[in-house]
């Protein structure tokens, strides 16, 4: 994976403040290390060996097929099941717990929902205040993108990583991100980058954050749902959000309770 030869800033920021995660990501296809990619190829091979090898015994034994032609019978029938299975997982939602923990990748799809520290300077001497922030993250096997939300303006990754680490298995989210402001008719945009850290069993996300501005700061937010269908502002994951944390009230499907 190459950083966008557009923010060559915001790359040198990533490969400054968070070395490891750069390094790793360079080594990335699409969303997916090569670890992952490793697993999903053997994955396949061996669904496609046990389809040929069935579909061939089951033409010679069943069929009177010669051995030839139920191998070749087999094989081609069995490639083409797999590609085709492929596809559909490709595509897939990556929401089941049981296929992560097969294939050895952590679940991040959902809504998020959390605060944001800035060390922003308004030239006034009061502190930054606390800024409510909303991630949706939509994930499949291969691939991971990135939407962003406060009051006052809106995100989107342009380019994410999500790496483990073999010794300690630790998670993290790399990303470079672009945000959009509109005030006054004017939209300004300003770009970023990022490194989140899974913690307490996927449930929350903390890690820090840097803009070309330049500002910094941390980034903590909680696991809501996995079903972000409509989530589309901030508003709207907040209502979620409200929803979530009373008791009594129905959850979406995938919820944190």
């Amino acid at each position: 994976m190459c950083w966008p030869l557009d923010q060559p800033r915001c790359a040198d920021a990533f490969r400054t403040w968070c070395p490891s995660t750069y390094r790793q990501s360079q080594m990335n296809l699409l969303s997916l290390t090569y670890p992952e990619l490793e697993r999903l190829l053997k994955f396949f091979a061996g669904v496609t060996v046990v389809l040929a090898a069935l579909i061939g015994l089951l033409r010679w034994a069943a069929f009177g097929a010669s051995e030839w032609a139920a191998v070749w019978q087999g094989v081609t029938t069995a490639l083409s099941i797999s590609a085709l299975a492929f596809g559909f997982f490709s595509r897939m939602t990556w929401t089941s717990p049981k296929l992560a923990k097969w294939l050895g990748r952590p679940i991040v799809h959902g809504l998020w929902f959390g605060n944001l520290d800035s060390n922003y300077d308004d030239k006034k001497g009061a502190p930054p205040p606390q800024i409510e922030i909303a991630f949706v993250i939509r994930q499949t096997y291969l691939t991971l993108s990135i939407e962003s939300f406060t009051k006052n303006q809106d995100g989107e990754s342009k380019v994410e990583a999500l790496l483990q680490n073999s010794k300690t298995e630790a998670t993290r989210i790399g990303y470079i991100y672009e945000l959009s402001k509109l005030y006054q008719g004017k939209s300004s945009k300003t770009s970023g980058a990022g490194e989140l850290k899974l913690h307490e069993a996927g449930k929350r996300l903390k890690g820090h954050y840097w803009t070309n501005s330049p500002t910094q700061g941390l980034i903590e937010l909680d696991f809501v749902t996995r079903d972000i269908d409509g989530v589309d502002n901030f508003e709207v994951a907040a209502k979620i959000w409200g929803l979530a944390q009373r008791p009594d009230a129905p959850t979406r499907s995938g919820g944190a309770s």
